[in-house]
């Protein structure tokens, strides 16, 4: 049995980190067995020293940064946190389940992952979170910034200029996907990468304005890829 650790939202039961969902993917469509333990934001950072768990990044002032998700896995006894190390593990630890990250393309995985998706964090601050993490975020956030939470989401001109930009940026993975030959990014096997195009989806929401406007990029091509994908989406 795994355990999954993620942040719970206003609806109990309900994910909703985009982050997080990557590896919930994970674990559905390896179809390995796992309960979720929900921890607020400012109980993650002591939750990770009391089992173990290195931080996953440092923060300006030097200390480590620690985040969700995370894994225990009974098993083995191992705890481990941040997704591309959980897939990894898990592609390792359970080789008769289809991989994630297949042999030989971590680097591409990485690359989508990290020079695509950050340009929606700037339109995925919807507040989703319960109080007790709303109010941490809005802090901790408004510290690093040197701004307050809600003058970081775009309006106007520069919302414009970031839809411009997150077109771009399907547009390019829409390339990758033509490539393949299959249904996703590596073929007819979904993969770490495909998954997080459903977590933002998730985050935005099927009637959010952003949603809209990307369900409309390539001529629908990523609503049809996020329905086959519907099938991993439970959470246990």
């Amino acid at each position: 049995m795994l355990t999954f650790y993620d942040i719970p939202s206003k609806v109990p039961g309900q994910a909703w980190s985009p982050t997080n969902w990557k590896v919930r993917f994970i674990l559905n469509y390896k179809q390995l067995e796992y309960k979720t333990e929900w921890i607020e934001y400012p109980d993650i950072e002591a939750f990770c020293k009391q089992h173990g768990i290195p931080p996953t990044a440092t923060k300006l002032d030097g200390t480590g940064y620690y985040t969700l998700p995370a894994i225990h896995d009974e098993k083995t006894g191992i705890y481990k946190a941040d997704t591309i190390p959980i897939a990894q593990y898990l592609d390792m630890t359970y080789p008769d389940t289809p991989a994630v990250i297949p042999s030989g393309t971590e680097t591409l995985v990485n690359e989508i992952i990290d020079t695509n998706f950050p340009k929606l964090h700037p339109l995925l601050m919807a507040r989703k979170t319960n109080p007790a993490s709303g109010e941490y975020i809005e802090r901790t956030r408004s510290v690093f910034f040197g701004r307050v939470m809600k003058d970081l989401v775009p309006t106007g001109e520069a919302k414009v200029q970031t839809l411009e930009q997150l077109k771009n940026s399907f547009g390019d993975i829409g390339e990758l996907y033509k490539k393949s030959g299959g249904r996703f990014i590596m073929s007819d096997n979904p993969t770490l990468s495909d998954f997080a195009l459903l977590g933002a989806k998730i985050l935005l929401g099927e009637e959010s304005d952003v949603w809209m406007e990307i369900a409309q990029f390539q001529g629908g091509k990523w609503v049809r890829l996020l329905d086959d994908l519907k099938a991993y989406q439970d959470v246990f």
